[in-house]
């Protein structure tokens, strides 16, 4: 394609005697237009982001001005902004633990009450006892890859159901099926061969059809393990990104919005100082910014999920890689959120503290894809009564069930619940479908400006690396070819002179079809982020691709702008038969394609690989 589009350059040139150059005239003057224009549209967010942090550095000062006057929230002190971090735990019989569900919503109330949409449809009256989601004899299994032999099960017959304000935690050893599980419940799960039946918000469906994914992209939202945010992103702006792409922009007004997600950086405790700046991390090539600790990474990706006011929420290993401390503390505001926002909450989690275990409802064990224990937390003395187990200590009680799971055998006479339990609000579900969806030009600008800013603005050394690349190579090979299209006589060139600088000018080309190679790391590091972005439904991919394409065209047009000025006069790569600026509008343009398919093949290579 890069050869043809060089050959046709220069047989439209050749053919079109009345006017050669209306082709790389109106090729090469579009470049230019959409290269300005871009570049006008990037100094616009550069100087709106300016003044968005200037205003936030503002009402940041105002605040510390208030706590040092003891009038602020930030002098209330942590226990009371969390809503007394550590004082909710699960009522159960042997916990000796007794705390109200009540009392603790009642502490944890008035937080939440200012991020509260005020549409009234979404409303909904639902009482605690009834069932969000419920599973019937679900199972997953993969073929074998040897003829002959049984397929290989992951999952089989699990039955259970989650109600509302409820914290669920699926535990089980290693090879259990817990993620399976999840999967397949958060709708997530691609692969395999599912089986069973769900029921969500009232509605009765199979875990394999297109219906049961669609609805649970709405009413969901998944948080992986490990949280993927652009590492010179700002927390504010990763809620606002996630806010913006599952709701739509807010009828009155950007400012509601932006008020909204400070709001919810409050609730997970963000300090007001680290919210304009990076979260930090690796960028592409191994430098690292330093940025949010563990748990406030934590704390904002949960930021970022109740934004989208999901009924349900998935996380995996919420607690991995915090202390004791910060997971006791990550697990206490889930609960809280699901108890104020009714939110049902599922946490896929491998050995718990007895002070992470005590915040949960309800439990479901997993051993080799088959489920030990699914109910309550209170009527897990009952199972051990079953199994003939002595209760242990309770500080012990959550290492001691692994142990139990992993000794358990199927009880042939054991009577395991097959029921599919009814779950309520269709009123919910249809109030949800009736959102008002952002449109494709939301969606498309939201990403576009992430990436600008991410990639080029923040990450400026990324831009001027390129452009400095693709300019010393021009005055290398222009050193390398010089002045080896200029004929001696200054008449037509000779064949041979013809064909060297035909050559030069390919070798050229060539250059700025490869040099895009460099940027594998980029687009593998974008590949990631994207991946976990669309899981959730956030975005369809060619979005991202045409985001991609057009940032990669500017950066191209820019590039090749500046190979053009200086490589061109230095090769004296002028064709005599038309005007110099003809002429190089034609070498531009080439130089403009061909760096554009090299980017193509590389998003397609970093596609294709497996990362």
């Amino acid at each position: 394609f890069h050869l043809l589009t060089f050959y046709f350059c220069l047989t439209m040139e050749s053919t079109s005697s009345s006017s050669p150059e209306i082709f790389p005239l109106v090729l090469g003057g579009l470049l230019l237009v959409c290269n300005i224009a871009f570049t006008t549209f990037t100094l616009w967010v550069v100087f709106r982001k300016r003044a968005e942090n200037h205003e936030q550095a503002q009402d940041a000062a105002r605040k510390e001005e208030d706590a040092a006057n003891g009038t602020g929230e930030d002098a209330k002190g942590k226990d009371e902004r969390f809503g007394g971090m550590g004082s909710k735990r699960s009522s159960w019989v042997f916990g000796r633990i007794a705390s109200k569900r009540a009392s603790s919503a009642d502490t944890f109330a008035p937080k939440l009450n200012n991020i509260q949409e005020d549409d009234a449809a979404e409303e909904v009256t639902i009482k605690e006892e009834e069932a969000i989601m419920s599973w019937k004899e679900l199972s997953c299994s993969y073929p074998s890859k040897r003829s002959g032999e049984p397929n290989i099960t992951t999952l089989s017959n699990v039955t259970g159901h989650i109600r509302y304000q409820e914290l669920v935690a699926i535990m089980g050893g290693s090879g259990g099926g817990k993620s399976t599980l999840m999967d397949i419940l958060s709708g997530r799960k691609t692969l395999g061969n599912l089986s069973g039946e769900m029921s969500v918000l009232g509605t009765e469906m199979s875990p394999s059809s297109m219906d049961c994914k669609n609805i649970l992209r709405n009413v969901a939202a998944y948080v992986p393990q490990n949280e993927q945010f652009f590492p010179n992103q700002t927390p504010e702006e990763a809620v606002e990104f996630a806010a913006n792409l599952k709701m739509g922009r807010d009828e009155r007004g950007d400012h509601v919005r932006k008020s909204r997600v400070r709001e919810m950086l409050d609730l997970v405790g963000i300090p007001v100082k680290a919210r304009t700046r990076s979260i930090g991390g690796t960028l592409a090539g191994g430098v690292v910014l330093r940025g949010l600790s563990g748990g406030e990474r934590k704390r904002l990706a949960l930021a970022c999920a109740f934004a989208m006011k999901p009924k349900l929420i998935f996380l995996d290993e919420i607690t991995s890689g915090l202390d004791s401390e910060n997971a006791v503390v990550v697990i206490d505001l889930v609960k809280k959120l699901c108890i104020n926002m009714n939110v049902a909450a599922v946490v896929v989690i491998h050995q718990p503290s007895y002070e992470v275990f005590s915040h949960f409802d309800r439990l479901v064990m997993l051993c080799k894809g088959k489920c030990v224990f699914s109910d309550k937390l209170d009527c897990i003395p009952s199972f051990y009564d079953e199994i003939g187990r002595a209760f242990p200590e309770k500080y012990l009680l959550p290492a001691d069930l692994l142990k139990a799971a992993s000794e358990w055998k199927p009880d042939p006479q054991r009577v395991q619940p097959n029921e599919l339990i009814k779950s309520c609000g269709k009123s919910a579900l249809e109030d949800i479908k009736g959102r008002k969806k952002p449109t494709l030009g939301l969606q498309f600008r939201t990403v576009l400006v992430r990436h600008v800013m991410n990639h080029y603005i923040r990450n400026v050394t990324n831009l001027f690396a390129r452009v400095l690349i693709y300019g010393l190579s021009a005055v290398l090979l222009g050193l390398v070819f010089w002045k080896i299209g200029e004929s001696p006589d200054g008449q037509d060139l000779q064949l041979f002179q013809a064909e060297a600088a035909f050559g030069a000018g390919l070798f050229l080309t060539q250059t700025l079809f490869l040099l895009p190679f460099a940027q594998i790391s980029t687009f593998f590091f974008d590949k990631n982020l994207f991946a976990s972005e669309s899981s959730i439904g956030l975005y369809p991919a060619w979005i991202y691709s045409l985001t991609q394409v057009v940032l990669e065209t500017w950066v191209m047009s820019l590039c090749a702008l500046l190979q053009s000025a200086i490589a061109i006069p230095m090769m004296s790569l002028w064709n005599m038969s038309i005007s110099k600026s003809a002429s190089f509008f034609t070498m531009f343009s080439v130089f403009c394609v061909g760096g554009v398919v090299g980017n193509s093949i590389v998003l397609l290579t970093s596609i294709l690989s497996f990362s």
